[in-house]
């Protein structure tokens, strides 16, 4: 190995410095300690994601069904829904790095396993190499794979260089990805989830294109592309064209998302791009069965409610209420009126909410299925590093707050409303209709 100092940046001086003994899987933290990643007590063994990817090459479809990195909505209860639909390489939702490193509480409260939960990829948002490297070895027993995420387009990440702030930095990007290899073992998966680069069409495929090989030749074992820049809409068209380059610039797999509804929506993506993998995100929020073959239709069926009521009184308070409610609000309010709907957002505990399904649709918690069976894992980390007076701060740096809705929620309610005018809109026009023909 070899010595390198790393220097953390804070708006944009240097104001620490951490040395870090580069050997393939140790790290040296702050206090100078060598941790072998071998020796940490492993929960499981690792899986091998490259091979996840070429044993689904093999299938009739050819590619790995791929849930995305949700704040808030990818977590363990709900990974184990969507696993049981098709679902064969899942991502935690986005943690920030620098509050899994400092705050016991980030780490109990962003991320939970068990045993079954694989492969799993835990995707952090960080800002340098030695933030992500650090939170990499904290996670490695529990996990298969860490991803950067260059992705998040959001105003909030951008301006702490989360997210897709990075994409303005691609030495830095290369950075993280490089040293978080020198680090890791060869067969752990790093990954980086990213968007297209900003410029016109031949910039933004020329500019991309060359930092996905630079990524392969950093270590990376896969890429993530969104299939548009960080200033464009999820309303906005999908650069095919671009998605499809990029694919056949690397030898590395690509997984690619954007506009992924239905399973058609899938294998149409998988056809026009050749990408080994096909990820989906509010598609999955929609409808948890969407990579289910054997499962027709684009809405949610009712045995996922079933599952996910059975899936939540496993849980118990390892679920919070609000997660619970926006998951089924996301599966089912296409299936209710409006007056259900008024009705069923203004729950407030999860017992009303068995109430519900129970009274409407003969539905309620079944305790001895397979599927609410989570034995969840105690997870330690006795590689921490000491704290200091980054810790208190580090307590509320998660990427979401619970007294909030989110985006995903925020956006699928705006147009819940419009469908809601709309659906007004036809009732009155079929009353009318129906009247008409009676005449």
């Amino acid at each position: 190995g070899e010595n390198k100092i790393i220097t953390k940046k804070s708006n944009g001086k240097h104001v620490n410095k951490y040395k870090l003994k580069l050997k393939y899987s140790e790290i040296v933290l702050i206090n100078m300690n060598i941790v072998n990643l071998e020796l940490l007590p492993q929960q499981r063994p690792h899986k091998n994601i490259l091979e996840v990817f070429e044993d689904e090459k093999k299938t009739t479809h050819g590619f790995v069904c791929v849930s995305a990195p949700m704040v808030r909505y990818s977590k363990l209860e709900f990974r184990r829904l969507i696993r049981e639909h098709g679902v064969k390489l899942a991502f935690t939702p986005m943690i920030i790095a620098d509050s899994f490193i400092h705050s016991q509480k980030a780490r109990d409260n962003e991320f939970t396993t068990c045993v079954e939960d694989v492969p799993i990829i835990s995707q952090f948002a960080a800002c340098d190499a030695y933030e992500f490297s650090l939170a990499a070895q904290l996670i490695y027993p529990y996990v298969d794979g860490v991803d950067l995420n260059c992705g998040c387009p959001q105003s909030w990440a951008i301006s702490k260089g989360y997210g897709c702030g990075l994409l303005r930095q691609p030495e830095l990007v290369r950075d993280i990805i490089q040293t978080a290899r020198r680090v890791l073992p060869q067969n752990f998966s790093i990954s980086v989830k990213l968007r297209l680069l900003n410029g016109n069409a031949e910039e933004s495929i020329r500019s991309t294109v060359e930092l996905a090989r630079q990524l392969e030749k950093c270590g990376a074992t896969f890429l993530n592309l969104h299939g548009r820049t960080m200033w464009q809409k999820t309303s906005d068209p999908l650069n095919i064209p671009a998605m499809t380059e990029i694919k056949k610039s690397i030898q590395i797999p690509l997984v690619v998302n954007g506009n992924v509804r239905s399973w058609k929506d899938a294998i149409d993506l998988h056809e026009q791009t050749q990408a080994d993998g096909i990820m989906s995100a509010r598609g999955l929020l929609s409808n948890p069965a969407l990579f289910n073959k054997q499962i027709t239709g684009t809405e949610t069926p009712m045995e996922c409610v079933q599952e996910w009521l059975d899936i939540a009184t496993s849980a118990g308070e390892n679920i919070n209420f609000q997660c619970f409610h926006h998951h089924l609000t996301f599966m089912w309010s296409s299936h209710m009126k409006r007056k259900l709907r008024l009705e069923f957002n203004n729950f407030t505990n999860k017992q009303q909410v068995f109430n519900f399904f129970e009274e409407r649709y003969g539905l309620r918690p079944q305790k001895s299925s397979y599927i609410n069976t989570l034995n969840y894992t105690k997870c330690i980390y006795p590689h921490v590093p000491h704290t200091n007076n980054k810790t208190e701060r580090a307590q509320a740096g998660q990427a979401w707050s619970e007294n909030s809705n989110g985006k995903y929620f925020n956006e699928f309610k705006e147009d819940l409303t419009k469908e809601q005018c709309s659906e007004e809109q036809d009732d009155f026009n079929l009353e009318g209709s129906f009247f008409t023909d009676l005449g």
